[in-house]
């Protein structure tokens, strides 16, 4: 068995930044890098722009085989974990090979909810295989159908020829319900109708028949036909292997302000771990790429022994969509109590920004430009209250403003 102090399972935002963490603290620390896919690292969040042939494959690549050995990692890709025994401090690889560690961080991301009936016609999109088999399904389409209005179906849909049908069909009462309130929402659904996309909302596929042509039978009765779907209606964080070794898990794996499960020598950051949400104090899984980068930060740090503590996650999804950049950072719920919008579509620069009871910012949704996602991000770090319509204009105001909190 091969003896490592650190072990990192999981090999994109918060596995790589772990191990950068590491590297800028210690040369000598000894560290491997498991993962099930027999690749070096890739950006998730670009695989929409191959699968709609805007980028090529090889752009999907964040890291390379150089990276690695220039950190000083030994990697072990194309391996699933299959168990981890706290007490002895093992981790169990799926050739039957066993790695010791003195600590072991789980960067174990998250999976498609599954889907069923199956068919070579549908397809969820969530590793680097699916953005293949995607690339193919869809070129032929002439007409592509999307089961969930989230952070996969929207970008794919989106980046597709405009020629392409295009049908998305949404089981709650808006696009992006966990991301917008519903009057941003409702912004967005008007530029998505405008692009060509045909909204079933309140609607869910109860039946998926072969043919010529898919046909999804839809909750309200209604028929759709379609040459491809798919599936991007919620993921799971990864938690099986955490559960199975005994540790703390409920929606994620449960960890503390220092990114430590319930197991002292086990730690967890990315889309697979629970913990505090910055705004609101309640536990969460945030889901996004910056708040796995901060976690692995954060969780490498006191693997070494240097004692950091998280302030907490907040959401922070930045993307593209038909033309449109789109921000949601901190707490943008229709429960916030007060509320000052700025703008419009037709400008394209729209802002929402939500604020507590001693008018701090809590959120804030920005549709048409995104540049100055950074400072609202920064405003509800510092819990700083709302500086006035200016900053929204983006003027004078907005240059002075950055100054002051840079």
């Amino acid at each position: 068995m091969q003896q490592f102090d650190i072990v990192i399972v999981g090999n994109s935002a918060a596995g790589l930044q772990a191990v950068r963490t590491i590297r800028r603290h210690s040369s000598r620390v000894s560290v491997a890098l498991v993962d099930r896919e027999a690749c070096p690292a890739y950006s998730r969040v670009l695989t929409p722009y191959f699968i709609g042939g805007k980028t090529a494959r090889q752009n999907l690549f964040i890291a390379d085989d150089a990276f690695y050995r220039d950190m000083g990692v030994t990697t072990l890709f194309g391996q699933a974990a299959l168990s981890v025994d706290p007490d002895r401090r093992e981790l169990r690889l799926a050739d039957g090979s066993s790695l010791g560690f003195n600590a072991l961080l789980l960067a174990l991301g998250s999976e498609a909810r599954p889907f069923k009936p199956g068919s070579e016609r549908v397809s969820t999109l969530r590793h680097l295989a699916d953005a293949d088999r995607l690339a193919a399904l869809l070129q032929p389409a002439r007409c592509v159908t999307a089961l969930g209005a989230g952070l996969v179906s929207v970008p794919v849909l989106s980046h597709l020829s405009p020629e392409v049908e295009r049908h998305l069909v949404v089981g709650s009462d808006r696009i992006f319900s966990r991301l917008l309130d519903a009057e941003s929402a409702a912004v967005l659904e008007e530029h998505f109708q405008a692009s060509g996309v045909t909204l079933h909302k309140r609607e869910e596929i109860s039946e998926v028949l072969e043919g010529e042509r898919l046909r999804l039978s839809l909750a309200s009765g209604k028929n759709l036909d379609t040459d491809a779907l798919l599936v991007g209606k919620g993921v799971l964080p990864n938690t099986l292997l955490a559960r199975e070794a005994g540790l703390a898990v409920s929606d994620g794996i449960l960890v503390d302000d220092c990114c430590r499960t319930s197991c002292p020598a086990i730690f967890a950051a990315g889309d697979a771990a629970q913990g505090r949400d910055y705004v609101t104090g309640e536990t969460t899984v945030q889901g996004n790429w910056i708040t796995a980068v901060e976690q692995g930060e954060v969780a490498a740090r006191n693997m070494l022994g240097l004692n950091q503590l998280y302030e907490g996650s907040m959401k922070n999804n930045i993307t593209e969509v038909f033309g449109l950049d789109v921000a949601a950072i901190g707490c943008c719920s229709d429960a916030v109590g007060r509320t000052v919008v700025h703008g419009s579509l037709a400008s394209r620069r729209y802002r929402k920004i939500f604020l507590d009871e001693k008018e701090r910012v809590v959120g804030a949704v920005l549709i048409g430009e995104t540049n100055d996602s950074g400072v609202y991000y920064q405003m509800v770090r510092a819990r700083l209250p709302f500086p006035g319509r200016r900053l929204m204009q983006g003027d004078a105001g907005y240059a002075a403003f950055t100054r002051r909190i840079a």
